[in-house]
């Protein structure tokens, strides 16, 4: 039985009791749900991760694949411009200008593959052997029609190639079938190139070609004006080294058309291969009328990039500390006294710690008001500055102006040159004032929403700035007119077409406006036909007092842009800026509607 220590009136306690187990049930419990908790956020995050590696994968491929479908009806168009007998050579110097080798990495070359009925097939030959006399159609079948390659650059390394039929062969015949009565792109199933000496998995790319006008004798199908294919072969896995190097990888992938294997690299002799992958994922996708399969898995690299150590650490962790708090209790349960004594003394540091934070609270309240009054003073202060030295500066730019009135027909050009820069400079520090006063406003008087006609406000501040008179303006509204905060958004679009205009250099221009609606947003577009402004300061141009030109080559304070980016910036829009560097710059943000808007004044 316990005994009592009647000088302290403390229970000296013999074992653990009940509320001792149930804190380390506890805390057992929450060191195993934090490394579950964990697990679960570092696998999902990982498995996000490898997710978009994979998408990345699939996306290059596609990317890619279009690229050379452009190619291909590119090759189309080539052919509608030329005669219908059109040459070997006509075909080369398309394919010349094209430069497959250098813009189309992984492609073997680009050819046409005329449609030729079994009636026309005579005059097809002579048409041919006109100019390549040993042409020849090859391999010998007995379907009543026939698909033969005629032409194909770069000719020397598909020599092969040339006379071959698709029609001897199922995938290359079914698959050039579809194209013709679907008029799409088409690729094969699984081939073997004739070209390719290692005979490996390869494919054929389509195009029809059709035409409006009666068909040659030599090719063509008068019925529906089909003259036959612009089409590319590929060998698999140059087109897969030409898309995607296998350097540095965290997602290493096969494809399979149904069955048949494509392309693999998920072998030993891949680099970063992983024999033990930590995410795997099967896609299919229809790439032009066939199904490919990607299997995906994840790389050494991916591995090395991604530790799973940490939720191991924190179990760890939290289970060495239920073994410290397992020792403090037998400790506690040993020396009660003591423990009671150490309550004692963290209740008292507690208080303490509560009495320093009341203080601490209380000081930053006292803060806060503070910075409240000085907010306060600091709008006084810029905008009795900003009256208060534009007084003296109107009376140097008007004691300048007396100046050269009195001085007209004595002055000499340098003086005069000296009281133009003089009143020029006084002119751009006013206006600098006056931009520093509104930066400083930004995010500070909001307002109240009201109506903003966007198409009559855009127009009222085109003329306000007086553009040139060869200037143009153009406002494409989709919106119609919005309630919003009519102040911060009519300063943006006067300082971008401010911009538009200022920075000209030609005597005439066009400023465009397009306003549309997207999903829970407007978006705003101003661009003009300008200078263009190189990408390294599409950054830059954002800073405070940041101009592209000399200061006296350009008026303005170079805080448009700043002013800009605070008030967007305070209103969590999102901008950026399009330019080649050469000629044009387009503005793009986003402003809040009506309910978004609303939501953040109740905030």
């Amino acid at each position: 039985m316990p005994t009592t220590d009647t000088a302290s009136g403390l229970t000296p306690l013999t074992k653990l009791h009940w509320y001792h187990w149930l804190v380390l049930a506890l805390s057992l419990a929450l060191t195993v749900g934090a490394w579950y908790f964990s697990s679960r956020q570092v696998q999902e995050k990982t498995q996000a991760q490898f997710d978009f590696q994979a998408a990345q994968i699939l996306e290059l491929v596609q990317e890619r694949m279009a690229k050379y479908e452009e190619a291909l009806w590119a090759g189309v168009a080539a052919l509608h411009m030329l005669e219908d007998d059109a040459s070997r050579k006509d075909w080369k110097t398309f394919a010349t200008s094209l430069q497959i080798e250098n813009r189309f990495p992984g492609i073997n070359g680009i050819g046409v593959i005329h449609y030729v009925p079994l009636k026309k097939l005579p005059e097809y030959l002579a048409w041919q052997r006109q100019l390549l006399p040993e042409y020849a159609l090859h391999p010998a079948h007995t379907i009543p029609e026939y698909w033969p390659i005629t032409y194909i650059e770069p000719e020397a390394s598909n020599l092969k190639a040339i006379g071959l039929d698709m029609a001897h062969e199922h995938n290359r015949f079914t698959a050039a079938q579809k194209a013709r009565d679907t008029g799409n792109a088409t690729i094969t199933g699984p081939i073997t190139l004739v070209q390719d000496s290692r005979k490996t998995p390869g494919f054929l790319f389509y195009a029809p070609w059709y035409s409006t006008d009666p068909v040659p004798s030599t090719h063509g199908d008068r019925h529906n004006g089909f003259l036959g294919l612009v089409y590319a072969p590929f060998i698999m896995h140059r087109l897969m080294d030409g898309t995607l190097e296998n350097t540095n990888r965290q997602v290493n992938f096969s494809i399979h058309d149904g069955t048949e294997e494509l392309y693999n690299e998920l072998t030993t002799a891949s680099e970063d291969y992983d024999h033990n992958p930590m995410f795997t994922t099967e896609i299919t996708v229809e790439m032009y009328g066939r199904p490919w399969t990607f299997a995906l898995h994840s790389s050494q690299i991916f591995r090395a990039q991604h530790p799973q150590d940490q939720p191991f650490l924190i179990l760890i962790g939290g289970l060495l500390i239920d073994t410290l708090l397992l020792f403090i209790f037998l400790v506690l349960v040993r020396s009660n006294e003591r423990a009671v004594n150490y309550a004692n003394k963290v209740t008292e540091d507690l208080k303490l710690r509560q009495e320093d934070l009341e203080r601490a609270q209380k000081s930053l309240k006292t803060r806060n008001n503070e910075l409240l009054e000085a907010n306060k003073e600091l709008d006084q202060f810029a905008f009795v500055a900003s009256h208060d030295l534009k007084a003296p500066l109107r009376g140097i730019y008007q004691l300048s102006q007396w100046i050269a009135d009195d001085l007209r027909d004595k002055i000499s050009t340098e003086t005069s040159d000296y009281l133009t820069l003089l009143q020029s400079r006084v002119s751009r520090l006013e206006r600098l004032l006056d931009d520093l006063l509104s930066y400083s406003r930004v995010g500070r008087k909001e307002g109240q929403p009201e109506l903003f006609c966007i198409t009559e406000r855009v127009q009222q501040l085109f003329e306000l700035l007086s553009p040139p008179d060869n200037f143009k303006l153009i406002c494409n509204n989709e919106v119609g007119d919005i309630n919003t905060l009519a102040t911060p958004l009519e300063l943006i679009l006067r300082n971008l077409i401010g911009n538009a205009i200022k920075h000209h250099d030609q005597s005439q221009g066009v400023v465009t406006v397009n306003v549309k609606m997207m999903e829970d947003f407007y978006q705003f577009t101003v661009e003009d036909d300008g200078p263009g402004i190189a990408k390294e300061y599409h950054t830059k141009v954002f800073d405070l007092f940041h101009t592209l030109k000399p200061r006296d080559l350009v008026e303005g304070s170079g805080l448009g842009l700043s002013v800009i980016k605070k008030i967007l910036d305070s209103y969590m829009c999102r901008y950026h800026i399009e330019s080649d560097g050469i000629r044009g710059y387009r503005f793009t943000f986003t402003w809040p509607n009506e309910q978004q808007l609303k939501a953040r004044l109740k905030e």
